[in-house]
């Protein structure tokens, strides 16, 4: 009697601990995970100077390099760095196709809402790309673009749409561009009359083969007298916040060093784009 009630609790507690057991064997890989083992999955937004392929064939930016450092000082791999479309990054990266992106995405509350943001590699302000001579005679901020009813590209899902709509652009007077060369195409063919994006993309795109016969009004820091100097991070999945916090505290101790200095260099970038304020509060407002 005692054999068989010793056998069947010895049973009982077998099953159990397979039970128990199961879960963790079929568990998902969480980032430190898999970095440390197959490596991690970027998303990029090909677009300079941040992360894009340069004539060699290579990923390179002021965003992918930066993380590249940064986990390799924790440690950890990078399996693959894939060009995505602006509109999929966060879609893709909520669905786990990615671990991180890496597109200099602009730290908004409606973001924060979204995913888990580490601390800012850059802050900057925002500038309006026009034919050389400013032949439509345009301010240089939203509020004059709105005023002239001129017709202004920018790239899809950016913050600058949101801005320039907030001080009075119209829907129907945004052109919601993929790239840099689309947008530059855009005012080139008439179809709108001017581009705006960040300082740093304008430097670089006005000094690609395509940037001929455009110049870059004063860049600005205001939108309707309200700070607009956006400051980029890199985003994972809100139920990655222990990474986040690990990452954060090797960027940290890593941004405004002379490395840190020579890759924003490289990719026409300079001390005055620094951050200058925290995720937390960018995630206010």
């Amino acid at each position: 009697m005692k054999t068989n009630m010793l056998r069947r609790t010895v049973l009982k507690m077998t099953a159990a601990l397979a039970l128990a057991a199961t879960p963790v064997a079929t568990m998902a890989q969480n980032v430190e995970e898999r970095g440390a083992g197959d490596g991690l999955r970027v998303a990029y937004y090909n677009f300079a100077p941040f992360g894009y392929v340069n004539s060699d064939g290579d990923v390179v930016g002021e965003q992918v390099e930066i993380l590249r450092h940064v986990l390799g000082e924790m440690g950890l791999k990078v399996q693959s760095e894939t060009a995505t479309e602006w509109g999929n990054l966060i879609p893709g990266l909520k669905a786990d196709r990615f671990d991180i992106v890496a597109a200099a995405m602009f730290v908004t509350p409606k973001r924060c809402a979204e995913v888990a943001f580490s601390e800012p590699t850059f802050g900057i302000r925002n500038t309006i790309i026009v034919p050389e001579g400013n032949p439509k005679g345009l301010g240089g901020n939203y509020e004059a673009v709105a005023s002239s009813g001129a017709k202004l590209a920018a790239i899809a899902g950016t913050a600058q749409v949101d801005w320039a709509k907030s001080v009075g652009v119209e829907d129907g007077n945004i052109m919601q561009v993929p790239d840099n060369p689309t947008g530059l195409a855009a005012v080139r063919a008439g179809r709108a009359d001017a581009f705006t994006i960040d300082a740093p993309g304008a430097r670089i795109a006005l000094s690609s083969d395509g940037g001929a016969g455009f110049e870059m009004l004063e860049p600005f820091a205001e939108v309707g007298g309200k700070p607009a100097s956006p400051h980029g991070a890199y985003a994972f999945r809100k139920d990655e916040a222990e990474f986040v916090k690990k990452f954060n505290e090797v960027l940290s101790g890593f941004i405004g060093t002379d490395a840190h200095l020579a890759i924003m260099e490289t990719h026409g970038l300079d001390k005055s784009e620094l951050p200058a304020r925290a995720t937390s509060d960018l995630c206010n407002g």
